[in-house]
């Protein structure tokens, strides 16, 4: 008995072998499409946890500091006029987001001796400022009351 080895098929038409799949271009495209979804499922939970997009000219809705809840409200001033308004110096009191994708947080808090004065006790602060852009600040007000 003798052995025979079977060659690949041959296309009819062109007289030619068919190509094999190229595990090499698989690779890439596959790694491509984790990265994809990965940026999406990341891009999902900022949103989410944040308010925002993960991207520096992306302003969150609302933002939390001294565990309340601040809403967007009215166009960036800056933050002599924001002293202005707080009647007191405004300073920087926290910071939103992640890393480099955040951004400042600036409001005049409160002291806790004034603080604790009411019953129940008064919040932090009643506005909070986000830092935009150099010079200008995005105010958010108390959401809900103290």
């Amino acid at each position: 008995m003798t052995e025979q080895i079977s060659a690949p098929p041959v296309d009819g038409r062109t007289g030619e072998r068919p190509a094999r799949s190229r595990p090499v271009i698989r690779l890439p495209a596959a790694g491509l499409v984790v990265l994809l979804a990965a940026a999406v499922v990341l891009g999902g939970w900022y949103r989410v946890r944040f308010h925002a997009w993960p991207w520096p000219s992306s302003l969150p809705d609302r933002v939390t500091y001294c565990q309340r809840d601040y809403n967007e409200s009215g166009t960036a001033v800056t933050l002599a006029e924001a002293g202005v308004r707080e009647k007191g110096a405004v300073r920087q009191v926290g910071h939103t987001g992640v890393g480099g994708l955040g951004q400042a947080l600036f409001a005049h808090p409160l002291s806790e001796q004034a603080r604790a004065w009411a019953h129940p006790p008064l919040p932090c602060a009643m506005m909070v400022y986000l830092r935009t852009s150099e010079g200008l600040y995005a105010p958010y007000v108390l959401s809900g009351g103290p």
